[in-house]
């Protein structure tokens, strides 16, 4: 934890630094936007994928949500239908902890005799 904070720290004050450069207009001031300039992204997400890489297993069963179109899903089948690919979903997740169960119990019981 104490390594995450010191990260997190890091990348804020790298990029109070780089933001710091750069003459920061007022906060009341409108932003402006030329014809031929792309628009300014928040630095929230320039940071995002890092912290996603810092090991954080909470949001593993998600990972689809940035590129999958929900909307389109529902819209397209009925609510009978996604019930029954959700509940099929959570089998195959239950089948999956069970048999990476079931592979660590053997790869244990391998150390345990030296195999």
């Amino acid at each position: 934890m104490i390594v995450r904070n010191g990260i997190i720290a890091a990348v804020f004050a790298s990029t109070a630094l780089v933001s710091g450069a750069e003459a920061a207009p007022a906060a009341s001031a409108p932003a402006v936007v030329l014809p031929g300039e792309l628009p300014v992204q928040q630095a929230k997400s320039l940071i995002r994928d890092f912290f996603k890489s810092l090991g954080d297993d909470d949001d593993d069963g998600f990972v689809h949500d940035d590129h999958y179109d929900w909307q389109a899903y529902r819209d397209s089948t009925s609510r009978k239908e996604r019930v029954r690919d959700y509940l099929r979903m959570q089998n195959e997740m239950q089948k999956d902890a069970f048999r990476a169960q079931k592979n660590a119990q053997k790869e244990m019981i391998k150390r345990q005799r030296g195999w």
